[in-house]
């Protein structure tokens, strides 16, 4: 992916979420919870959908030894090329330090390598190699085909107010914690991909 079009990329995310922090001063819940049924409790919902999501498709990764932080590190680098541990940390939500140990797993497996930046030689890239890239592309149809499946029967509508909606949930919790007793690292993550959109928002 050139330069250009990552820009475009991070624009049209960051559109994305104008659109949804416009419809954020709407609140569809009562101020006190009427019951405790887990069937009407948002996270509960996300995530049972997330675990069985995730429970699918490792399934299918158990056979190329790798796991699901390993596979997003791989699917990003797919996506974007030549970035940087800091680059790849905010792209996948990963902290750091497992990110780092993920890397150099990747990386002595032969499906990822490290460069030095032509910009500056203190910058290190990481990009796929050519089995990196063609583990992707086996992966690629099956984790598809599990996105397709857990759509089924909802139109295109309803995935895209399902979208945006995920988009506001992930905003609202993020952007608002100062009521966190304790800023944990997932939050910390969260909140360092947050000031990195911003950066990279254009001006005007």
């Amino acid at each position: 992916m050139t330069t250009s079009e990552s820009t475009l990329r991070r624009q049209r995310a960051l559109s994305a979420r104008r659109q949804d922090s416009r419809a954020a001063s709407k609140q569809p819940l009562p101020s006190k919870r009427p019951d405790h049924d887990l069937e009407h409790s948002v996270g509960y919902l996300l995530n049972r959908a997330a675990r069985i999501i995730a429970a699918r498709f490792s399934d299918d990764l158990k056979s190329y030894d790798i796991n699901l932080q390993a596979w997003r590190l791989l699917a990003a680098l797919r996506h974007e090329d030549h970035q940087t541990l800091s680059d790849l940390a905010s792209h996948t939500g990963s902290e750091l330090s497992y990110l780092s140990r993920s890397v150099g797993t990747l990386e002595s497996k032969g499906y990822v390598r490290r460069g030095e930046s032509p910009s500056d030689r203190r910058n290190i890239h990481l990009s796929l190699t050519a089995a990196g890239t063609a583990i992707v592309s086996e992966l690629s149809p099956r984790a598809w085909q599990i996105e397709r499946m857990s759509v089924k029967g909802v139109s295109a509508r309803e995935l895209d107010i399902t979208l945006r909606t995920l988009r506001t949930v992930y905003s609202n919790l993020v952007d608002n914690c100062g009521d966190a007793p304790v800023v944990n690292r997932k939050l910390t993550v969260a909140r360092r991909v947050r000031r990195r959109e911003a950066r990279d928002e254009p001006s005007g």
